[in-house]
């Protein structure tokens, strides 16, 4: 009988056993799937940030290559009222200080009559800038300027 009594005994603490890893199991299967949706919630409230964000800085580097490259008067004039458009207003809304400060230079240099090569060394200094700003935004590091550390 004794033995009968150990068997018993074993089933009883293995049922226990296995009721509290089902238990934990469950409660690991809920927080993670909470985490799951909480990321998605998160992604889907930034999407349209994130959206305007690339939207602005496209125009905004759009409005500088113009400005550094065209000779057109029109498109100069265009590109010339869409970069301060963008600067005293909705571009505020998404840039970030390096973006800001690429803006400000392009404005300065822009205001100061430069053309050619300054206007296209600060075009480029924009567009890098918002390409490091969007790969921070999107969590995308391989976007980084790839020539960033070379010579460190």
């Amino acid at each position: 009988m004794r033995l009968s009594e150990n068997i018993d005994q074993w089933v009883k603490a293995l049922s226990l056993l296995g009721a509290v890893v089902a238990f934990a199991w469950g409660v690991i299967q809920f927080v993670a799937s909470q985490q799951a949706q909480e990321e998605t919630r998160r992604i889907e409230a930034t999407k349209p940030f994130l959206e305007r964000q690339l939207r602005l800085y496209t125009e905004a580097t759009q409005a500088a290559a113009t400005l550094a490259t065209s000779k057109n008067r029109q498109e100069l004039d265009a590109a010339t009222k869409k970069f301060w458009s963008l600067y005293w207003g909705e571009l505020a809304l998404v840039e970030d200080k390096r973006v800001e400060a690429a803006m400000v230079q392009f404005g300065r240099a822009l205001d100061a009559g430069s053309s050619g090569h300054a206007l296209q060394k600060a075009s480029l200094a924009l567009a890098h800038a918002c390409r490091d700003s969007l790969a921070e935004s999107w969590g995308v590091k391989h976007w980084r300027n790839p020539h960033k550390d070379i010579g460190k």
